[in-house]
């Protein structure tokens, strides 16, 4: 009785321990997962992908290169991925997977990979364009080109940089999306963004090494002046509505961001030198000014106006188009005959314009036709204006552009980097935009207006 007591006691003894103090030993071995792939990741990496293993079992990678014996890479993995990093290059690799727990591990599955020879990291950035004009608001996008050798190593990483790089209302956001072979930054402009221009740098990385290319983004916003004196300009109980000359300007501004300025008229307008339009601070908020008086010729710009535009374009890169064959005719000296302008607008008109003499030719009784000129954006441009349009003429100085003629008169020039910081531009006609079509008229200033 007592050896067979002993015999049960150390039986259920054995039971006990089998159990791990009361929990269930795995009764079978895990099969292997379904999947393993190794692929190559260049010269020094090899990724390792598989299916999940059963409930309560790990995974263990073995590694051998070449006919060396396995060796253990990683154990316990709950993972189904693994990157192989710091290989040597030009080398074979061979991958045994096995799932394994508490019975045993299973027979494996294995897959082999080479890494690359040693690469080359080098590589070249561009950004074509490299200069993008943008309104607050706005968005646009450039190609960020990239150049590998024909035997690459590593990856190169894009970022923006910039001290208006940033998100929210007062920066610039950038995003890349890569491409077949480059990448497509998109840049959104913020809404309170102040117009000029801002550069950025993409910077890439790959390693130690880096590259940069540099991206200029232009914020333009742009004021509209109408100071036609037509309805709307003059004081009323109800308002009036815009002229078609008003309704042209403003659907040529489609596209750009713009403000319009309305220059009021009070009693019967025809005072001299009143009233005066915006203000050159007011202006300055702007990267451009389009200024447009129509048929009028009585003071259609005041000396005050004349003030403020010197002002605004002394400002760093800004930009005048004037409409304003009235002006030119209340500058003239000499009536339909080239001649100096008035001394109190000698000033503008030499050293902002670049015009040395000024005629006023009338009010032309038949229509006519202006011509855009060779190696100036308004070549191969063609433009009729309707009978009974006033017409100014022009005399540019050395270095100003002729944009546009009628027969051997000039009627538009233009000249870039006046006033005191040297990088703004005017553009001067002697047109009235009351005796163009509407089509005309957004053509010739989508060429006024890069």
């Amino acid at each position: 009785m007592q050896k067979q007591g002993m015999v049960g006691l150390l039986m259920l003894t054995g039971a006990l321990a089998s159990c791990g103090g009361g929990g269930a030993a795995p009764e079978h071995i895990p099969a292997n997962p379904t999947t393993f792939t190794a692929t190559a990741k260049g010269s020094t990496q090899v990724q390792l992908d598989w299916s999940g293993v059963q409930e309560g079992a790990h995974v263990v990678l073995e590694r051998k290169s070449n006919n060396g014996a396995y060796a253990t890479l990683k154990d316990n993995l709950t993972t189904t991925t693994w990157l192989d990093q710091n290989l040597t290059p030009n080398t074979a690799y061979t991958y045994r997977i096995k799932a394994a727990n508490a019975a045993g591990s299973s027979s494996g599955l294995e897959k082999s990979a080479a890494t690359a020879a040693s690469g080359n990291p080098d590589f070249t950035l561009g950004a074509a364009p490299n200069t993008l004009s943008i309104g607050p608001g706005r968005s646009s996008a450039t190609t960020i080109g990239l150049t590998r050798p024909q035997n690459p190593e590593g990856t190169v990483t894009l970022t923006l940089e910039g001290a208006m790089v940033g998100t929210g209302t007062d920066k610039i956001a950038g995003t890349f999306k890569p491409t077949e072979a480059n990448s497509t930054l998109s840049l959104t402009v913020g809404a309170n963004v102040p117009v000029g221009p801002y550069d950025l740098t993409v910077r890439g990385t790959n390693g130690s090494l880096t590259k940069t290319a540099n991206v200029r983004v232009v914020v333009e916003k742009w004021l509209l002046v109408d100071d036609d004196r037509s309805g709307n300009n003059w004081p009323t109980s109800s308002p009036a509505p815009d002229s078609d000359g008003d309704k042209f300007m403003r659907a040529a501004m489609a596209g750009k961001v713009f403000d319009v300025a309305v220059v009021p008229y009070s009693a019967s307008g025809q005072a001299k030198d009143e009233p005066d339009g915006p203000s050159a601070d007011t202006m300055k908020k702007y990267s451009g000014v389009v200024w447009y008086t129509g048929d009028t010729i009585v003071s259609p710009v005041t000396r005050n106006d004349v003030a403020n535009l010197q002002d605004y374009l002394n400002t760093a890169n800004r930009k005048v188009v004037l409409f304003s064959p009235g002006f030119i005719r209340t500058s003239a000296t000499n009536g339909s005959t080239l001649s100096e302008p008035g001394e109190a607008v000698q000033t503008f008109f030499k050293a902002y314009a670049g015009v040395d003499k000024v005629a006023y030719a009338g009010l032309i009784n038949g229509s006519y036709t202006v011509a855009g000129q060779a190696n100036t954006v308004t070549q191969g441009l063609s433009l009729a204006l309707t009978k009974g349009a006033n017409r100014a003429d022009l005399a540019p100085g050395q270095g100003t552009e002729t944009l546009l003629s009628a027969g051997s008169a000039v009627v538009a020039t233009a000249r870039s980097g006046v006033g005191t910081a040297t990088s703004s531009a005017l553009t001067l006609l002697g047109l009235p935009t009351s005796n163009l079509t509407q089509n005309d008229t957004a053509t010739l200033l989508g060429k006024l207006m890069p």
